[in-house]
């Protein structure tokens, strides 16, 4: 009997690969789709849009007694051209079109490194973009401008990169670190492409609803946001501790930890730099739900290849302590598996020592 080849054998593990990443990736959409989303703040961004265009404050607390819009005015801006559109309608494109920005911005920061997409690279790549792609969070426009700012820095394009800022700062508490060290890394251009975007957008929102900063300003003062963060049902490293027995204060030690961190590699190459500072300040924040995991994407992407899987192994068991649902465990178990079966089968690279 013939024996089979060791290429052979090895095309056969990457076809069986290929098929259990795509096939448990398209099953989970499918079923995804068939589930109702109960809230997004895809219609936050909706109703605030809508009544930006009919001069209404967008901050005025609601007839529920909720507070109003939540993000900078100019947060609305991404979903303007939808807010025509009926809400389901609306719900769909923005989704899908979220999901085709963060696939073009994952395809770029790949290709300009030279890698090609392998099954455990969209093993990874599914999980991480799944959950903001069900419920339509607005994670994905941040994730897409750190896309940006990590390729524009890699092109030494530091006013472009630094004009990102407004996209980062719609989540500013989960890339804390990575855009100081953008700041740092890019000093003068990375500041002024920073500070003429701010000033921009601020600008455009100040037409359309005049004293909107002060506004903003009154409703977070006023708003006592008693969400996922304060009761340690979020995930992340304080929801992590508190599975360890351990006071989730401690938390406060990890965000000096990853300041001390992204100091620690601030003078590596811009890739592995800014890698280190969006994965540790996103797995350090104080509050982050799983629709923000697609703000990893872009820190384990820049990663050299093998040291990305073994960090993703870490953030597995940090972002998925205790999820609330079981779905969540589906997709993190299927990732480790591919993870781990790649790691056995791949031949050590010249990256294995990063």
């Amino acid at each position: 009997m013939a024996k089979r080849s060791p290429n052979r054998r090895a095309n056969l593990t990457t076809f069986t690969l290929w098929a259990l990443v795509v096939s448990t990736l398209a099953g989970l959409i499918i079923v995804l789709i068939g589930l109702p989303v109960a809230h997004s703040d895809f219609y936050d961004f909706y109703l605030a849009t809508r009544a930006l265009f009919m001069g209404e404050n967008v901050y005025a607390p609601q007839p529920n007694g909720l507070q109003g819009f939540f993000n900078p005015v100019w947060a609305t801006f991404p979903v303007a051209p939808l807010a025509t559109l009926p809400p389901v309608a609306a719900f769909q494109l923005w989704r899908f079109a979220s999901a085709a920005l963060l696939g073009l911005a994952m395809y770029a920061v790949t290709r300009l490194r030279g890698e090609r997409p392998s099954p455990a690279w969209l093993a990874l790549a599914g999980w991480l973009a799944l959950i903001p792609w069900f419920v339509g969070q607005n994670a994905p426009l941040v994730a897409t401008g750190a896309f940006l700012a990590v390729l524009w820095g890699a092109q030494e394009r530091w006013f472009w990169a630094g004009a990102t800022m407004p996209l980062l700062a719609i989540k500013p508490h989960t890339v804390p670190l990575f855009s100081l060290l953008l700041l740092w890394r890019g000093r003068r251009p990375a500041i002024a492409g920073a500070i003429v975007s701010l000033s921009a957008v601020t600008l455009v929102g100040w037409t359309l609803q005049p004293g909107w900063v002060l506004a903003w300003l009154g409703s977070r003062w006023a708003d006592s946001q008693q969400g996922g963060g304060q009761t340690w049902a979020s995930s992340g490293l304080p929801n992590f501790l508190v599975l360890l027995g351990l006071p989730p204060w401690l938390a406060v030690t990890g965000i000096l930890l990853g300041l001390w961190a992204t100091w620690r590699w601030r003078q590596a190459p811009w890739y592995t730099s800014a890698s280190v500072a969006l994965a540790v300040g996103t797995a350090v924040t104080i509050y982050v739900r799983a629709a923000d995991f697609a703000l990893l994407l872009p820190a384990l992407l820049a990663m050299p290849p093998r040291l990305r899987y073994r960090v993703t192994a870490v953030l597995i068991a940090i972002f998925f302590a205790r999820p609330p649902r079981p779905l969540m465990w589906l997709i993190p178990a299927t990732t480790s598996g591919v993870l781990i079966w790649h790691l056995l089968t791949s031949p050590p690279s010249a990256d294995e020592g990063e």
